[in-house]
């Protein structure tokens, strides 16, 4: 299958899911030094991901791309506080928008782009874990040192990062940003703890996300 069939057929699948439940309730305020979001989940099923933007400001971007399938989704009714340094989304409330989201079911709200960008950026996600895993793997069966490992796997993030200013909303920046956080992630993981121990978390998210539901 071509890669536009593919898109449009994952377009058609989160369209026919997209209103089963309603977008995640957002709240803004402003803070000193940044902005606090306020996520309410209003569905009967966990919401494991959402996309907040800054939509249409003159100027300005900003995107808050959240994934919580391998960690603690917010459960129905439940509330999530995040604080960002971002000032001018809490400045400017009206232009902030909860665009697309996931529930543990499957299920989908929002723009059907948005929901299949969410999708895509957790199939990237769950490649480079397995990636990291491999690596980390192979480092521990030879014998690697351990600041050899985090230098590689620094080395590694930092190739990951786009090539000039680019379109930071296409797919591949969005998954390409994704890839560099998760591997700079490992990297600060290792400072502080074994191989193993890293090792054990990765495995840990890439079976929740190998789960995850719309199926990757």
């Amino acid at each position: 299958m071509s890669s536009g069939s593919f898109t449009a057929a994952c377009l058609l699948a989160v369209s026919a899911t997209a209103a089963t439940f309603p977008l995640p309730e957002l709240r803004i305020e402003p803070t000193a030094g940044g902005s606090i979001f306020y996520v309410r989940n209003p569905s009967p099923q966990p919401l494991t991901a959402y996309l907040i933007e800054l939509v249409n400001y003159p100027g300005s971007s900003y995107s808050l791309w959240q994934d919580d399938v391998a960690s603690e989704a917010i459960p129905p009714g439940g509330q999530r506080r995040t604080q960002v340094a971002n000032m001018t989304v809490g400045a400017v409330p009206d232009y902030v928008k909860m665009q697309a989201a996931l529930y543990a079911d499957g299920s989908s709200a929002g723009i059907a782009e948005k929901v299949t960008q969410l999708i895509e950026r957790r199939r990237a996600i769950l490649a480079t874990e397995r990636e990291l895993i491999g690596r980390l793997e192979k480092a521990q069966s030879s014998g690697a040192d351990k600041a050899t490992v985090i230098g590689e796997l620094r080395q590694w993030a930092a190739s990951l990062q786009p090539a000039g200013k680019g379109n930071r909303v296409s797919q591949a920046a969005v998954n390409q940003a994704a890839g560099r956080g998760l591997v700079s992630d490992a990297a600060s993981r290792l400072d502080t703890t074994s191989i193993e121990e890293t090792l054990n978390g990765l495995r840990a998210s890439e079976r929740a996300l190998a789960a995850s539901k719309p199926s990757l």
